[in-house]
């Protein structure tokens, strides 16, 4: 039976890569009138967030400042993370009964 191969976590090159990749299209977002921008700086401001310490705190510090958007993130992490584990459970149950 095959030991199931941990997640690997992206490096700091990656994550810089996607920031800059969605600040990219959050720009073209704004010059295109049909395409949302937010999503995509915010996507992007995620990212940083994973690279450098100091975007970490900015974004801790504007989450205790509104704590209403702060519970709405919250809410989405924690859905985002059921379907994970969800998914991972569904994989496991699946394997055991390949086997």
């Amino acid at each position: 039976m095959k030991k199931p191969r941990p997640a690997r976590r992206r490096s700091k090159t990656h994550n810089l890569v996607y920031a800059v990749l969605f600040f990219i299209v959050g720009v073209i977002g704004v010059l295109v009138p049909v395409m949302p921008q937010v999503p995509f700086f915010v996507m992007s401001a995620l990212f940083l967030s994973l690279v450098f310490p100091k975007v970490r705190r900015t974004l801790r510090r504007w989450r205790l400042k509104y704590p209403k958007l702060d519970a709405s993130y919250k809410k989405w992490r924690s859905r985002g993370r059921r379907k994970r584990q969800e998914a991972i459970r569904q994989g496991r149950q699946g394997s055991t009964l390949k086997s």
